[in-house]
């Protein structure tokens, strides 16, 4: 299955120097923000989100929110770019575990 790896999911594989491979292997604009190294990293696509992810963060954060789970905003839009492109999201942040409980189609691999 395709995954987005989160910052934190960048930042190890890059200390482990693994190979990613083409077209499976995601991540979004945001993480680069957080850590330019990972353009250093060979065959990762980086995912530039559009008016819909925006939207449907909308809903999201109303969601948790409505549940007194707010999380931040990045990691809401991350999620959604998950959700959107149906993709594995890879990552250490519990944040995303609150999401999962408000929407069981993030598929989800905590390291």
């Amino acid at each position: 299955m395709p995954r987005l790896h989160d910052t934190n999911s960048l930042i190890d594989l890059k200390k482990k120097r693994e190979a990613l491979e083409e077209g499976k292997d995601f991540t979004t604009i945001f993480s680069i923000i957080e850590y330019p190294k990972a353009l250093e990293l060979e065959n990762l696509t980086i995912i530039f989100p559009d008016k819909t992810i925006y939207e449907d963060a909308i809903k999201l954060s109303v969601l948790l929110l409505e549940k007194g789970i707010p999380i931040p905003a990045m990691d809401i839009l991350i999620a959604c770019i998950a959700l959107n492109k149906n993709l594995e999201l890879i990552t250490t942040d519990k944040h995303f575990d609150f999401v999962k409980s408000v929407n069981n189609n993030l598929q989800l691999q905590s390291k």
